[in-house]
């Protein structure tokens, strides 16, 4: 067997894409206390930035879809992972607020978003029959999980040493690998390109048509609230708890090492039973592990089992939530519908990294941040019920 013809290979390639696509821009955001400091910008203003980032990687991510629907999975990536870099070394070597913005929140964000899920999800999709998609999504979803934990393994090991400008260009030189890997989810055969659009622009509107498809979105911009507020404030988080400033670090990891098993478990799940009512235990769940945030004063190891258990929910709905748009509308399309539903995410994301800075800016505490989160948790659970097994069903006979 060719080595590009076996899918585990394009699995491999898949998880070492993502690895370094999630790892960096989820550990990034615990050098906000002393990016701040080093360029005398509130805390605020940055997470401005931060949420901008969410939000353009988001808005991206859908067109990103297209074009790899059009010229090829390989050029949107290399695309992409160009732009991450270039943004990674221009914020390193950011002297003022406004270049910084630009290179972190515009350039980053717009290479996260041609490099992130849904191209790599639907690349491995294609190559997967129905009955072992999700798992593989699940298991291709977990290089985020992993990349979170390495990143922030690396960070804590480098953060004693070098400054925040330092560690941006070592995780810019990562990103390197992303060009030699995206060869590997080349596609079989070359897009038609004479004979498609660009944009298709029908195949979208006639998803939003679905009740289930706009509740998946609604979902999913819950979980981009949850992730961006404990990435982006995880450090402020740990303070507010009155817990060292390490444990910031060490709980960003052990979240994104637990999700390695969480996310592969998820997408076992979702072969076997129905992946909605999943994502309905899945944030319920995290709605009670921040409720117990809220009412149980953590020490150290209580902080380290919360990460753990907040691990295992992490990214688990990533296989699960692509899961279900493929299995309503099938393959072909799924680059660009999936992005949609990453968009939704985004916009919570950016919702998420804001509105917990201006809420710690104007009360000096997380609070309301995490009841606000504790409280989607729920609306999110209670979104993903009327997506019944009957009413999906109706998609596989069409």
């Amino acid at each position: 067997m060719r080595l590009a013809t076996n899918p585990w290979f394009i699995v491999a390639a898949a998880v070492l894409i993502l690895a370094s696509n999630v790892g960096i821009r989820q550990t990034t955001g615990l050098m906000l206390p002393e990016i701040s400091l080093s360029l005398d910008e509130p805390v605020s203003n940055l997470a401005l930035g931060f949420g901008v980032q969410n939000l353009l990687w988001g808005a991206i991510a859908p067109f990103a879809g297209m074009f790899a629907e059009r010229y090829g999975t390989v050029r949107v990536l290399q695309c992409g992972g160009l732009l991450y870099l270039v943004g990674m070394l221009l914020a390193a070597f950011a002297e003022s607020s406004w270049v910084f913005f630009i290179a972190n929140a515009i350039l980053v964000g717009i290479g996260v978003g041609a490099t992130t899920f849904p191209i790599v999800l639907a690349a491995v999709s294609r190559k997967f029959p129905a009955s072992r998609r999700t798992f593989a999504l699940g298991v291709t979803s977990a290089g985020g999980s992993l990349g979170q934990f390495l990143y922030a393994v690396l960070l804590g090991w480098v953060d004693p040493i070098f400054d925040w400008s330092t560690i941006f260009q070592i995780f810019a030189l990562t990103l390197v690998s992303i060009f030699g890997l995206s060869f590997f989810l080349k596609e079989d055969v070359e897009p038609e390109t004479a004979k498609t659009s660009v944009f298709d622009l029908k195949s979208i509107g006639d998803a939003f048509k679905y009740r289930e498809y706009v509740l998946l979105n609604l979902g999913f911009f819950v979980c981009g609230f949850h992730i961006a507020l404990l990435t982006v404030h995880m450090a402020g988080v740990v303070n507010y708890c009155g817990l060292p400033p390490e444990v910031a670090a060490n709980s960003l990891a052990v979240i994104g090492l637990a999700n390695v098993v969480g996310v592969i478990a998820a997408g076992w799940a979702g072969d076997r039973w129905h992946k909605p009512w999943l994502l309905t235990l899945i944030y319920w769940l995290r709605a009670c592990l921040i409720m117990c945030l809220l009412a149980i004063p953590p020490d150290t190891q209580l902080f380290y089992l919360f990460s753990v258990a907040m691990g295992m929910l992490w990214l688990s709905t990533v296989p699960l939530t692509s899961g279900a748009v493929v299995q309503m509308f099938g393959t072909k399309n799924l680059a660009s519908l999936f992005g949609i539903v990453m968009f939704s995410h985004q916009i919570g994301a950016f919702c998420g990294s804001w509105w917990s800075g201006i809420i710690f800016d104007q009360s000096g505490s997380y609070e309301w941040a995490l009841i606000l989160s504790a409280a989607l948790g729920l609306f999110a659970a209670a979104v993903h019920l009327p997506i019944t097994p009957s009413k999906m069903s109706r998609f596989q006979t069409a």
